[in-house]
């Protein structure tokens, strides 16, 4: 029974620590997917890359073969030549290629599988969803450890995306942001892209048997697009992006284990529901847009109300400009408008009732001197 609970909190950990290189490798080559506005074609190469595991397989006969993975990244790159391709003609866009290539490519090797390699472990569901919990079953011995054969291949990977990332910092930074700059500068443009896209292609590839395809696009593109919303700087924007893939993994293997559901479905969940929050509560994120706005308005009505009695206090008309029963003709408001700002003004201490008529405070007086200043009055 003890062997038993230790055998299942090391496969356990196994499996979280499966989750967290994947998230990490992929999140910081999509910082760059995102900028570069590529998460399309993110999504394109990993569902792409199935009819290169399957051509691969037709030739090598090995499920287990390496040439599989080089196969896979190779046909990712394919995927991208053929929709850069196609958009540069010019006739169709670059969205609209995407829709066209990936989806035959996908199909394709579908129909292969069920025509000709039904007998064959290439299980399309787990292709989709992943199964991660499983991870800890295939393993390799490195330096005397038995450990995944998904953790070992995942860091390697994630090492190599860091360190292109570290190389080629400056002019990753230089055509992502100013392309043209880059070209008079003497920087190619052509050979960043294909190696930002065959790294994306490897480590869609090698992810793609742990964590499935969904899972793949959410480490690739939603920790990346998290951070964008609360950072424009790039280096921030990376650091930001991998703290939310690896808060999402954490997260996405607590709530699996507890519920009993699909790891790579849950955690995909919560890149989504963490992406949510963000767009909405970040420092211009939609709800504190529309606060601010209110906020914006509210404000813009005391104003009004505070000018408007200043205006007014001093001269022949003010009973008729200022009374309690008048004064909203005369501002061309709502009655429920009219008590409901200036409740708001006298308990700010700006404005006072005096004998049915409105009147500015000593510090209402001197916010109208303010205004005056402010609106250019």
């Amino acid at each position: 029974m003890t062997d038993f609970l230790t055998y299942c909190f090391i496969s356990n950990y196994q499996t979280l620590l499966v989750l967290l290189v994947t998230a990490v490798a992929c999140s910081l080559i999509g910082v760059f997917l995102v900028l570069r506005r590529l998460s399309m074609l993110a999504d394109a190469i990993s569902h792409s890359i199935l009819l290169g595991i399957v051509l691969a397989y037709f030739i090598v006969k090995d499920i287990t073969s390496v040439y599989l993975v080089f196969g896979a990244a190779l046909f990712g790159i394919v995927t991208v030549f053929s929709i850069e391709s196609l958009s540069k003609t010019n006739l169709v866009k670059n969205d609209d290629a995407v829709g066209i290539v990936f989806p035959m490519f996908f199909a394709l090797a579908v129909i292969l599988i069920t025509k000709y390699a039904r007998n064959v472990h290439l299980d399309v569901d787990v292709v989709l969803m992943g199964e991660v919990i499983m991870a800890p079953l295939n393993t390799i011995s490195f330096l005397g450890f038995e450990i995944p054969k998904s953790l070992l291949q995942m860091s390697i990977i994630g090492l190599i995306n860091l360190a292109f990332i570290g190389i080629f910092y400056k002019e990753l930074k230089l055509t992502t942001f100013d392309r043209q700059f880059a070209k008079i500068a003497g920087f190619s443009e052509v050979l960043l892209f294909y190696g930002l896209m065959t790294l994306t292609s490897f480590t869609t590839v090698v992810a793609f048997e742990a964590v499935g395809a969904i899972l793949v696009i959410s480490f690739l593109i939603a920790p990346a697009a998290s951070a964008y919303l609360i950072s424009k700087n790039l280096r921030k924007m990376i650091v930001i992006s991998v703290s939310y893939s690896i808060i999402n993994s954490i997260l996405g293997f607590v709530f699996a284990m507890y519920y009993n559901l699909s790891m790579s479905g849950m955690t995909a969940t919560i890149a989504g529901l963490t992406f949510l929050l963000t767009f909405l509560f970040n420092r211009n994120g939609f709800l504190i847009k529309i606060f601010t706005r209110k906020k914006r308005h509210v404000e813009f009505k005391k104003d009004t109300f505070i000018i408007h009695v200043g205006n007014h206090q001093y001269k022949n008309n003010s009973q008729e400009e200022l009374g309690l029963a008048t004064i909203y003709k005369h501002l061309s408001w709502k009655k429920e408008d009219i008590e409901k700002y200036s409740k708001i003004l006298v308990s700010e201490n700006k404005i006072r009732v005096d004998q049915g008529v409105y009147k500015l405070t000593e510090k209402g007086r001197n916010l109208y001197a303010s205004l005056l200043k402010d609106y250019g009055l």
